[in-house]
């Protein structure tokens, strides 16, 4: 398992060594990071594993889209969830529950499948019940109706990393396989150097 804290390590200790970037570890300073260096960094991380994710599919999800008759197109937002009970919408087409929420972390969607598991054509011009993606984030359902429901396979993001004063960045996980902690390093790296440099 990789966390936050090993890759504050590892940027302290190798590309950052000659910087005063030190003040992420803890334990080498009597204060708190600066919220604003941390939250630049966490920016900057944030942005890498975005980039990692969209390359490479490395985590997975599945919505249900319940169709509605008068919508042709469905925005995959949790500003359309059941579970968000603070939305306006109308209607709340994706199915989700308190317990377990839409993240709003799609990054592409894979796949469809109807209500019997049968996998749909996706941006298929040849296939006349063919689904359509306008976006990346939207579906476009030629024949909706009230009485059917869509599951929506999708690429996921990984969770956004989040500054808070007294974060234990070793109770962080970075999602990422061993293989590509340097690639996210030197994303970070050079993304931090371009500033400096600059």
């Amino acid at each position: 398992m990789i966390t936050l804290d090993d890759l504050l390590r590892d940027l302290t200790y190798g590309e950052f060594a000659q910087l005063s970037l030190g003040q992420f570890l803890p334990e080498e300073h009597e204060s708190e990071p600066d919220p604003k260096s941390y939250a630049q960094l966490s920016s900057h991380i944030n942005l890498g594993l975005k980039a990692l994710y969209s390359d490479f599919w490395l985590a997975s999800d599945e919505i249900y889209v319940n169709l509605a008759e008068e919508i042709a197109i469905y925005t995959l937002s949790y500003e359309y969830a059941a579970s968000n009970t603070a939305s306006t919408q109308p209607v709340k087409y994706i199915a989700d529950t308190a317990e377990n929420p839409f993240e709003d972390n799609i990054l592409k969607i894979e796949e469809v499948y109807d209500e019997g598991g049968n996998k749909l054509g996706l941006n298929d011009t040849t296939d006349e019940v063919s689904i359509y993606t306008p976006t990346y984030r939207s579906i476009q359902v030629p024949w909706p109706n009230d009485y059917n429901t869509l599951a929506v396979q999708y690429r996921a993001g990984h969770p956004k990393i989040v500054y808070t004063p007294g974060m234990d960045p070793t109770d962080i996980e970075l999602r990422l396989p061993h293989a590509l902690h340097e690639a996210l390093q030197y994303y970070v790296a050079s993304r931090v150097f371009a500033g400096v440099l600059g």
